[in-house]
């Protein structure tokens, strides 16, 4: 019935977009589920004044709050009857629509060019498998995969930070690598920028000041879509020091199950909810995941001393959602699955982790200049000489 649902909208979208098509203007639109690329939006506001426009989610509605104060139009939307009326008309005619995560319905957008889909993403990097690469691709109905890959096909350019990226872009989504930018992750500019990292670290300091004086690990996990997550049961005998501090950081979907876990784990388990991961990052000397592309940020941080990979259900995670081929031969820091292996390496002294050749491959462009170079392609200064 869901798969129903979403045939009958995308051809909803498809007659509206189609009867839309036919007038265009400069806007631009800016799709937003994400909050964290708020300097790039501002600065793409800055490019193009009185042309821009956010449509957000409701998981983005703090980061719209901001927007707004700043004088940027923005607009809540989800798929419905009443967004496909009034949204996608305004979609269709703009010049640019830039994107930050896969979005269904523009499968019915009619597209024409020179009107450009500007794919950002929300990932530095790919532990996971996605697109054509999950495994759970293949046993969808054929009417969901002729979908997937309309969308992907809408796509005229996909903003990534290493030519390593693109390529799996474009083996996952079976586009051209011709429509991949390397131009660098707009939201990593911050983690290059001392001013950024320094004022945020120094607030969460002043929140919770034991965390300058201790080793702070914190354990951010991948979000399991429609998975209540659980450790495993050993997590329990997890050892700390008492110089060491954990912070859980789960998905902002799993506030709840966070909490569980710091009243099941009182001793070991602290959390930190004014803050965001992006933000905890900045004061972590260990980061402890799985298979969450948090490690690519992490990477361009002074203080990243230490990266854990607790992968205690990498069978599973492996058939079920797929993980990429080579993760091993690049991961920047050990695989453990068992709690055993976990105190031992977290026993181990910290010191700065060379991590050269791994931002060389991942993080290429990702050097603070994302968002300049970005701007420059896609709206290049016109010069004029005497």
């Amino acid at each position: 019935m869901a798969s129903v649902k979403k045939v009958i909208y995308v051809w909803l979208v498809r007659v509206v977009s189609w009867l839309a098509h036919f007038s265009k203007n400069d806007q631009v639109i800016y799709l937003m589920s994400f909050a964290d690329n708020l300097d790039f939006i501002q600065q793409l506001n800055q490019r193009v004044p009185g042309r821009l426009t956010v449509y957000y989610l409701p998981s983005a509605a703090t980061g719209a709050a901001q927007l707004a104060q700043a004088g940027i139009a923005t607009r809540p939307f989800h798929d419905s009857v009443r967004f496909a009326l009034t949204g996608i008309p305004v979609i269709t005619r703009a010049a640019d629509v830039y994107l930050d995560n896969y979005y269904g319905f523009t499968a019915g957008l009619t597209r024409q060019a020179p009107q450009r889909l500007i794919q950002l993403w929300h990932a530095a990097g790919a532990v996971k498998t996605f697109g054509w690469g999950d495994p759970q691709t293949a046993q969808r109905p054929a009417d969901d995969r002729r979908r997937f890959q309309t969308v992907y096909d809408q796509i005229t350019d996909y903003v990534v930070g290493s030519e390593k990226m693109g390529t799996i872009f474009a083996a996952s989504y079976h586009v051209p690598q011709t429509r991949m930018r390397v131009l660098g992750y707009p939201r990593s500019d911050r983690y290059c920028k001392s001013d950024w990292v320094m004022q945020t670290a120094t607030a969460i300091y002043q929140k919770y000041p034991a965390f300058k004086q201790q080793e702070v690990i914190l354990y951010a996990p991948t979000y399991r879509a429609g998975v209540q997550f659980a450790l495993p049961a050993d997590f329990k005998q997890l050892k700390l020091r008492p110089d060491q501090h954990l912070i859980i950081k789960l998905h902002p979907h799993l506030a709840e199950q966070e909490r569980d876990l710091q009243a099941r784990y009182p001793d070991l388990v602290t959390l930190v909810p004014e803050f965001s991961t992006d933000e905890l990052l900045t004061v972590a000397n260990t980061l402890v995941s799985d298979y969450s592309s948090v490690v690519f940020d992490y990477a361009l941080l002074p203080n990243c001393q230490k990266i854990v990979f607790y992968v205690f259900d990498w069978d599973h995670y492996e058939q079920e959602v797929g993980l990429q081929a080579d993760f091993r031969d690049w991961a920047p820091g050990p695989l453990v699955r068992t709690v055993v292996d976990l105190n031992h390496v977290l026993a181990m002294p910290g010191a700065p982790l060379q991590l050269t050749q791994f931002n060389q491959l991942w993080n290429t462009r990702n050097d603070g200049h994302a968002i300049e170079r970005t701007l420059a392609y896609f709206y290049p200064r016109v010069t004029t000489t005497a």
